[in-house]
């Protein structure tokens, strides 16, 4: 009976303390029948201990199972115990003194009973009545004990209720300190219940054994479960039946699978629902852990987010529209060709950003001054989209009206100023950078208002300078002076203006930087313009490893050497998109116009330049990133050289070699076929850095 009720109450409770208390008494009861008949005691005194035993077991019985719990006032009770037990503990020493020897331990039970039934001040008081029974029997029985057992056994007696009361009192308080957490954690634990069936996603919780315990009402509704069901089951079984109800159960099941080696990895998928209804849910599964980082359990939290991606679909579509519908425009204001001036080569170039920054306000212009010289123009307006188009839109055409009747860079920059500061908030503003070119003399005048420096490469020594003057942007402070800063260009050299989207474009949160940049002018400013141009742009490519996050314009100037100005070049460099194959027809057209080419040869290599320009966006486009085309026209010696350079995966080497006409049902190789019938020569330099197509096309000595 009594090993039975120790099952059923909660350790460190009252009632666990009177287990312990009842069996303490009931061994003391064991161990005196054994003393008292293992003793040699009289007739008379064995017995008188046998009633005195009697007595004792006829009290436990009725102090435990009867007056502890059935008192109506049970203040009185302990007090009661430790007096009754302290006068069986007298009564035993008394009888027993003599015959046995070490008696007197029989108090420490009644002690410690009395500590763990009592309080702290109820086990010091049995202490102390015990220390007065043991001596006052010993002094009515016989002779005291001598003083060192006395005091050993009283420190003994007195110890032994210290460590009873408080060991008894420590008991209670921490039993009493884990139910109010028991009662606090049953209370949170149905609030939170009650929140995880409130809410709209589904929530599985399972512990660390995978047993399901947790699965909210939401997630039966979701999934048309019966949560109870799967309680305290494998949560295997419970994710087998979602997983029939997903458009693609393996996969589903193949993701949870990658967590039996990988128990603390997180899982973010979105998955198809097709029964009981279609839908689109988005699951999050995590591992939980304790506050000592002991993996306690996985949670998973299945979220209905069909309407949201509904919505999301139509805003990114809508937006969409509005971005290419902006970045048109945009395109649609910058200038539609590069001028051709004497003594100067011109390449100019611009990328858009990607991603939500796709419309932003970096533009170039080149505009004729009214004494003949060329304003080349490149700006960088605050903001995206398309109220950054439209500001980029109204500095273009302010320059281009007052240009009309000023030719100075510092007071063109002055009043465009005093235009936009009226016309614009305080929180927008323009960074534009004004260079007036003199092409017969190579002379360039500039003034800076807050834009990036441009970058001087100098042929005579390969050094690479920044023009470092400048002031406030448009629209700042009105009543802005610009300073204007002049230089004398030799040949050879090749000036550089750009955006700061150049400069700034990101990697890891590291700029690509000013040192990146005066690096590639350095190396690739004894080339081309346009070689220059593409240096940047894939130097820029490889450092971001991903989409431009701020649009990019460079114009390139180089002043062509004296040696070769009889010797017409011209360059472009744009994006390899299928629509721009016109434009790089009508960029080869202007030069044959220029170069007063015959018209049939004309016609001959157009139809050439189409087909390589057409290779190269066919075959010479990259897997990931932008890729751009870059076209060369050269007369030379009455040779006219067209080089069309790509940077994709290359062609086919043995295609390239040969110079048949490939068979009417093999997917490519005619183009290339053509070139070579219409040009005198053709070249073809492929690898898997990109192909160089160049061809040339020697005009008839009357033309010349």
């Amino acid at each position: 009976m009594l090993l039975r009720d120790r099952q059923t109450v909660t350790k460190g409770s009252w009632r666990w303390a009177v287990q312990i208390a009842e069996l303490t008494a009931w061994g003391t009861v064991s161990l005196i029948l054994g003393a008292l008949h293992l003793a040699d005691l009289s007739s008379a005194s064995y017995r008188t201990g046998l009633a005195l035993t009697g007595a004792l077991a006829v009290w436990l019985l009725l102090f435990f199972r009867v007056l502890l719990f059935r008192a109506v006032d049970r203040r009185w009770l302990p007090w009661a115990g430790v007096a009754v037990n302290i006068a069986f503990a007298c009564g035993f020493f008394a009888l027993l003194r003599s015959e046995v020897a070490g008696i007197h331990l029989i108090f420490i039970p009644v002690i410690m009973a009395s500590g763990l039934l009592g309080s702290f001040l109820k086990a010091v008081a049995a202490s102390v009545l015990a220390v007065a029974g043991y001596l006052g029997i010993a002094a009515l029985t016989g002779t005291l004990p001598a003083l060192v057992p006395a005091t050993l056994t009283t420190g003994v007696f007195v110890l032994s209720g210290l460590v009873a009361g408080l060991l008894a009192g420590e008991l209670r308080t921490h039993f009493q300190g884990e139910k109010k957490e028991h009662q606090l954690a049953t209370a949170v634990r149905h609030r939170l219940l009650a929140v995880l069936d409130a809410v709209d996603e589904a929530i599985i919780f399972r512990d660390r054994n995978g047993i399901a315990r947790v699965v909210n009402e939401r997630a039966g509704a979701l999934f048309q479960i019966a949560p109870d069901r799967y309680l305290g089951e494998p949560v295997v079984e419970l994710l087998r039946t979602v997983a029939r109800q997903t458009e693609d159960p393996e996969d589903f099941m193949e993701a949870f699978q990658t967590l039996r080696d990988e128990p603390g990895r997180e899982l973010r998928f979105e998955v198809e629902q097709i029964i009981p209804a279609r839908c689109r849910l988005r699951l999050f599964s995590a591992p939980t852990y304790d506050d000592d980082g002991s993996l306690v359990g996985r949670i998973d939290v299945f979220t209905d987010v069909s309407d949201s991606a509904a919505r999301a679909e139509e805003i990114e579509r809508l937006y969409e529209g509005a971005r290419k519908t902006a970045e048109s425009y945009q395109r649609a204001l910058l200038p539609d060709q590069v001028p051709v001036l004497p003594r100067v080569s011109l390449v100019a170039h611009y990328v858009a950003a990607a991603g939500q920054r796709a419309v932003c306000g970096d533009f170039y212009d080149f505009v004729t001054l009214r004494d003949g010289r060329m304003a080349l123009v490149i700006g960088d307006v605050c903001g995206i989209g398309p109220a950054a188009a439209n500001d980029a839109a109204l500095s273009r055409y302010t320059l281009r009206s007052l240009a009309a009747r000023e030719s100075d860079a510092g007071a063109l920059l002055r009043s465009m100023n005093e235009l936009i500061h009226a016309q614009s908030s305080n929180e927008r503003f323009v960074r534009m950078l004004l260079g007036v070119l003199d092409p017969e003399r190579a002379v360039l005048e500039y003034a800076n208002a807050g834009h990036v420096p441009p970058v001087l490469y100098r042929a005579s020594d390969g050094t690479v300078d920044w023009l470092a003057e400048g002031g406030l942007p448009l629209g700042v402070e009105e009543g802005t002076d610009y300073k204007v800063a002049r230089m004398e260009l030799q040949p050879g050299d090749m000036l550089v203006f750009y955006t700061d989207g150049l400069t700034e474009a990101p990697r890891h949160g590291r700029p690509f930087g000013q040192a990146k940049f005066a690096d590639l002018v350095a190396e690739y400013g004894v080339g081309t313009p346009g070689e220059l141009v593409q240096a940047l742009r894939r130097g820029v490519d490889a450092w971001v490893s991903s989409e431009l996050r701020d649009d990019l314009a460079l114009v390139v100037t180089k002043v062509i050497p004296d040696s070769t100005l009889e010797e017409p070049s011209r360059e472009l460099v744009l994006p390899n998109e299928p629509a721009r194959v016109p434009e790089i027809r009508a960029f080869v057209a202007s030069f044959l116009a220029d170069v007063r080419a015959p018209v049939e040869v004309s016609g001959e290599i157009l139809l050439a330049a189409g087909e390589a320009a057409a290779n190269a966006n066919r075959h010479g486009r990259r897997a990931e990133g932008r890729s751009e085309i870059r076209v060369q026209c050269r007369f030379q010696s009455g040779v006219i050289a067209v080089t069309v350079e790509d940077d994709g995966p290359g062609f086919d080497a043995a295609l390239i070699k040969s110079a048949d006409l490939p068979d009417r049902f093999a997917s490519g190789g005619r183009g290339l076929y053509l070139m070579r019938e219409l040009m005198d020569e053709v070249e073809v330099d492929s690898s898997t850095a990109g192909t160089r197509i160049t061809m040339s096309r020697r005009l008839s000595p009357a033309r010349l």
